[in-house]
């Protein structure tokens, strides 16, 4: 599904943005089309019509190496924009050539005077005039684009076409608010972190390597996905449910040999685990989402339903044992739209209104087993009234059961995306980025290079976001795709930052800490504590070493204007504004905790959120980010929920209302 090739494609621009260039990828996930078959026919590729790729894979090919002519060209390197706008050009071209929009690679002189082992810029203007012929009157920032004529690149199109009407050569980046969602006008979006004022300068586009890597990920995708029948093969599966599985492809050719389209491999495990109690919990500690389990340090922590449904001793001693532990969406109570439309108004006017989207606000709470390896759900409570039923395994039917704990990972998908990892990593760097840019770039500050890696693509990749998966206006992916809507989860951001402080929110120790898991709690099995404190550690003992090569003295750190001057950048009200970030520096202690903080963030925070969406999202039922019925439509037979479920509660794989095709 589209929903796929959006995260395998998203898994390599993302993490790379935040992870340096020792970065390695799956095998799967990097096979290249230079070394895939390919067939005689000239318009077909793995079932790829011409209405579907512009041009023949030996055109593609040749396309994909005009951009590979810039070679080891970094933009934010070398800092040159001219060579900058020929590189987005060339890529622009490139797409418009396999999107069907430019009949033929002869239709522009590409790339014609750069050798294949050096970039020569050439001596003429970059461009005479830029053409925009066809395309739509320029958008806002978060508007999304319409897709280009074959809606393969189309997305990709209209961001970089922005990009080049807006960016310029920029010695500084302003800062700005994010402004009111249309459809709650009334609600002030202000208060979330800063962003960019207009797009990012050319010196921070990709460089050529990664943008044909991106390009040939996304054509790898959509000829194996082709290949596999595209919506065809999920609409002729014997059942609903086995249409969820006709998105992958398989590992061996003939049981034989090896794929080389084997780009959307079957999470195995996920699907053979899914439904199991304990596979649900293991994903709280090891999943995509391992920053929101609580120990339970009083049972008051939990709901009055809850202490009620399983008494006071029971939990009590489940606490005095820190074996108690629980989640609870409390940000999700308070929006006030729900169900939220697919297609909401006034953005889609021509849209009906009829294409709902569900979502609670449980609380789950676990147990710890004796042996304190495994964690098991002990109940759930969906809904927030002094009613509301707990459930458990015991008290359920089977399928009521399931359906229950798939309201659970919906709200959990919910807030993974759009929170913990677009608002806790891509958009809390927005603000450091930009002062980091303004002030410790331009100066050529020693330390700028060991936060240069931390800083690299991230604003365009936000830039992106907010024109695609996050963007305001008609047909928005995040309205589609989620239960909450783009709108709302702003909200939840903005709320969330309300409660921000750098040190205690987004340094490792004082987070896990806030959530009960101080430094001596007995859990090996919490993976993202037990392997983050050792990055934490590691990057600690990195930044100290790194300070003490720059300076002698405390002294000298606080005598430093330029570092001065950062602090302020980042935390001023009209600038930054980063709550808890010093204000100044005075001494090495407090430098260091901030570079291993900034450390952190991009890196292994954004890793453990990122980095683990294809294993546990590709299969929807695991991780289903929209639902479209709740428990008012559940079936009264358990034994009708199950299908039920696939055909009217999991987010669509085929039909006219299909949201996720459709994206």
């Amino acid at each position: 599904s589209t929903t796929i090739l959006v995260l395998s494609a998203a898994a390599i621009s993302s993490a790379t943005a935040f992870v340096p260039s020792s970065l390695t990828f799956s095998k799967s996930g990097l096979t290249s089309i230079a070394t895939a078959e390919i067939t005689t026919s000239p318009t077909k590729y793995y079932g790829v019509s011409p209405t579907r790729l512009g041009v023949s894979i030996p055109e593609a090919k040749g396309l994909l190496k005009d951009i590979e002519k810039f070679g080891d060209f970094d933009p934010d390197d070398e800092d040159d924009d001219e060579k900058s706008q020929k590189l987005l050009d060339v890529t622009i071209k490139a797409l418009e050539v396999l999107d069907g929009e430019r009949s033929s690679v002869s239709d522009d002189v590409i790339m014609s005077e750069v050798a294949a082992d050096q970039v020569s810029v050439s001596r003429r203007p970059v461009l005479t005039e830029y053409s925009d012929e066809g395309e739509e009157a320029e958008k806002g920032e978060f508007e999304e684009g319409k897709a280009g004529s074959n809606a393969i690149f189309g997305g990709a199109l209209s961001i970089l076409r922005a990009l080049r009407k807006q960016g310029v050569k920029r010695s500084t980046i302003g800062f700005t608010t994010y402004p009111r969602h249309p459809e709650y006008p009334d609600v002030d979006l202000s208060g979330a972190m800063k962003m960019m004022d207009g797009a990012p300068p050319l010196n921070q586009i990709f460089n050529a390597k990664k943008l044909v890597r991106l390009i040939r990920r996304a054509l790898q995708t959509l000829i194996a996905y082709d290949r596999l029948g595209g919506r065809d093969a999920a609409a002729n599966a014997e059942t609903k449910e086995a249409a969820y599985q006709t998105a992958f492809t398989k590992s061996q050719l003939l049981g034989i040999f090896p794929n080389p389209l084997d780009v959307l491999p079957l999470p195995k495990h996920t699907v053979e685990h899914w439904e199991e109690d304990k596979e649900v919990a293991r994903q709280f500690l090891c999943g995509t989402n391992p920053v929101m389990v609580n120990v339970a340090k009083e049972i008051g922590q939990l709901s009055d339903n809850i202490v009620d449904y399983f008494g006071n001793d029971k939990l009590q001693d489940l606490v005095d044992e820190k074996r108690l532990f629980f989640v609870s969406y409390d940000d999700l109570a308070d929006l006030e739209v729900n169900p939220h439309q697919a297609y909401p108004l006034p953005a889609n006017k021509d849209k009906p209104q009829d294409q709902p989207r569900y979502c609670y606000a449980p609380i789950i709470a676990f147990v710890l087993g004796e042996d304190r390896k495994e964690l098991d759900i002990l109940g759930i409570q969906l809904e927030r009234t002094s009613d509301a039923p707990v459930y458990t395994r015991d008290n359920s039917g089977e399928n009521e059961w399931l359906f229950v704990k798939s309201c659970v990972t919906t709200a959990d998908s919910n807030i993974h995306e759009w929170c913990s990892h677009l608002g806790d990593t891509h958009l809390t760097m927005e603000p450091h980025i930009i002062a980091i840019y303004n002030i410790l770039r331009k100066e050529k500050h020693a330390l700028y290079t060991f936060l240069k890696p931390l800083c690299k693509d991230t604003l365009l990749l936000n830039f992106a976001a907010r024109r695609t998966l996050a963007g305001f206006g008609e047909g928005a992916f995040g309205d589609k795709q989620s239960s909450i809507g783009v709108g709302q989860f702003m909200q939840v951001i903005g709320k969330r930052w309300s409660r921000y402080s750098f040190f205690e929110k987004s340094s490792l120790p004082s987070e896990l800490a806030s959530r009960g898991f101080d430094e001596d709690f007995d859990m090996p099995g919490y993976l993202y504590r037990e392997d983050g404190m050792k990055l934490w550690n590691a990057y600690g003992e990195f930044a100290k070493d790194f300070v003490d090569e720059v300076y002698d003295s405390d002294d000298d750190v606080a005598s430093d204007k330029i570092v001065q001057e950062w602090a302020i950048e980042t935390t001023d009200a009209s600038k930054g504004a980063v709550p808890g970030f010093p204000t100044s520096f005075k001494d090495k202690a407090t430098l260091v905790k901030v570079l291993q903080t900034l450390m952190w963030i991009p890196s292994g925070l954004h890793a453990a959120v990122n980095m683990p969406q294809y294993d546990f999202y590709a299969y929807v039922p695991n991780k289903p980010l929209g639902m479209r019925a709740d428990l008012k439509a559940l079936p009264n037979d358990d034994a009708e929920i199950r299908s039920w479920m696939f055909e009217n509660h999991f987010p669509h794989v085929s039909g006219e209302h299909d949201a996720t095709l459709h994206a």
